[in-house]
């Protein structure tokens, strides 16, 4: 680790809070929401169990306004999970400012007609944690949870890493990443619209990835992945027959030189995912995913 990690928060002039350091566990998996709702429902309780069932205290409602999570709410959305062809779930620690911890869910009716013009879209569960759960749980614990979750979902791909937490969907919320983004490059830029055509492509390079097929036979497999990934503190671990985690060192990396990212980002080059609607503005954009490779 290299010192203390940075912490923000980006405000509208009006004073709405919009944007906060975070980390980050995203996983994606090009399957339709129908065929994963249940593993969905079970990595969402190992996340509540981890982290405290008290820091969802919200969610957001049909008509996109902040309600309270009791028990009734809860069994609601464990139902849309279930049975519902797709689904989109948002639960927040508070109604009043941007959290820390946060879970957001998008499940794609993938092979449907809706999505027949779209055979790269994914359905994604994101789950977050404020910096300071890392800076006082350690490494390990978040490497604990973030392969609990890993081992409960179908993944394609996926990640942890520290990231920009924000409200992404507020044109203002750009120019202050942009402020960032350059200065502390080990920070995730995240964005819903990758769901839409990201397919079996990685998103970048991360402290902790997890490969699922076919992305990882695309990659050399786990023998190709430890035969090219050869610097000090990376490791290659297999979980599962059809699933690898690739870890970048003890502690995620903000700043400095990153060398072990920029190995990794060489690796994943030829499959690399190019952001298509982009937060930023498209030239800046293609800068900062080149971060590591330019």
């Amino acid at each position: 680790m290299n010192g203390r990690y940075p912490h923000f928060k980006g405000h509208t002039p009006a004073g709405l809070h919009i944007l906060r350091d975070g980390l980050v566990m995203n996983f994606f998996i090009q399957r339709p929401h129908r065929q994963i709702g249940g593993s969905i429902v079970r990595a969402l309780a190992v996340y509540r169990q981890h982290v405290g069932l008290e820091k969802l205290g919200f969610y957001t409602g049909y008509e996109g306004y902040d309600l309270r999570l009791d028990a009734k709410a809860l069994s609601d959305i464990h139902e849309q999970l279930i049975n519902a062809d797709g689904c989109v779930i948002q639960l927040w620690e508070h109604d009043d400012q941007w959290s820390g911890y946060r879970f957001d869910y998008r499940g794609r009716m993938l092979g449907t007609d809706t999505y027949i013009r779209s055979p790269d879209a994914v359905s994604c569960a994101s789950f977050w944690l404020p910096t300071e759960y890392l800076e006082e749980q350690g490494p390990a614990r978040v490497k604990e949870l973030a392969m609990a979750l890993a081992r409960e979902l179908p993944l394609t791909s996926g990640y942890a890493n520290l990231a920009f937490n924000g409200m992404m969907d507020t044109f203002r919320v750009g120019p202050l990443i942009h402020d960032l983004c350059f200065r502390y490059p080990g920070l995730d830029i995240v964005d819903d619209n990758v769901t839409y055509d990201l397919g079996t492509r990685p998103k970048g390079a991360y402290w902790l990835n997890f490969y699922g097929q076919p992305l990882l036979d695309k990659l050399g497999g786990v023998a190709g992945l430890r035969e090219r990934l050869t610097l000090p503190g990376i490791s290659v671990e297999q979980l599962q027959p059809d699933k690898v985690l690739v870890q970048l060192g003890e502690w995620p990396e903000a700043d400095g030189e990153l060398r072990p990212y920029r190995q990794l980002a060489r690796v994943l080059e030829p499959h690399l995912y190019q952001e298509a609607r982009p937060v930023l503005p498209a030239e800046v954009m293609r800068r900062w995913e080149r971060r590591f490779l330019d």
